[in-house]
């Protein structure tokens, strides 16, 4: 599941440089005997969220279907039971709530390279005036590259949903620390940075 997002910041790019835009959707998960597990044997749903869902609509993508792998109850070809993956719903419903109300998705791109000081990091920015970062393995050590002028940092926590929480205020331009996540920071967070 760990390409989702370099795959489709690549789909993106040929598309468009084919001047035939695609809408870029990750489908079944790998392995195809695992996919999303039911709720009972994996819980958080930390891979598939992080990697196949965020990875793709970090990526510019459209989203996923979601594939439920064939050594679990309710799977792939007999599922009758679509509550097995309540859990997973609601993740998936937390990260669309999120672009639909905070995010002007239609108008950014992918841009990782704005992202530093963690082990993984994606971005995706409207020019230099809102920038959206991902971590999808968490850290109080990610830095963001920002235009001049002067930011405010809000908090997405993509595991529970919930309002925006205020994060720190920056001054651009350069490469800026954006502060840690207001709990847990060894989860996965969404930092959305606007221009003032």
């Amino acid at each position: 599941m760990k390409n989702y997002n370099r795959d489709a910041v690549e789909l993106r790019k040929r598309s468009a440089a084919a001047g035939r835009k695609w809408a870029i959707f990750g489908d079944e998960q790998p392995p195809d005997s695992v996919g999303v597990m039911p709720d009972a044997n994996d819980p958080e749903h930390n891979e598939p969220r992080t990697q196949a869902l965020w990875g793709n609509l970090m990526g510019g993508g459209s989203g996923v279907e979601w594939y439920f792998g064939y050594k679990f109850p309710n799977m792939d070809i007999n599922c009758e039971d679509f509550r097995s993956r309540d859990k997973m719903w609601d993740q998936t419903r937390y990260a669309l709530e999120f672009f639909q109300k905070y995010v002007p998705f239609e108008e950014m791109e992918p841009d990782n390279s704005r992202v530093s000081g963690v082990a993984s990091g994606w971005a995706l920015a409207k020019a230099d005036d809102v920038i959206l970062v991902y971590l999808p393995e968490g850290g109080a050590t990610a830095q963001v590259r920002l235009g001049a002028g002067a930011y405010t940092v809000s908090w997405y926590n993509p595991r529970a949903g919930g309002p925006l929480v205020k994060g720190a205020a920056l001054q651009g331009p350069g490469v800026k620390a954006i502060g840690p996540p207001p709990l847990d920071a060894a989860g996965d967070w969404a930092a959305l940075i606007r221009k003032r």
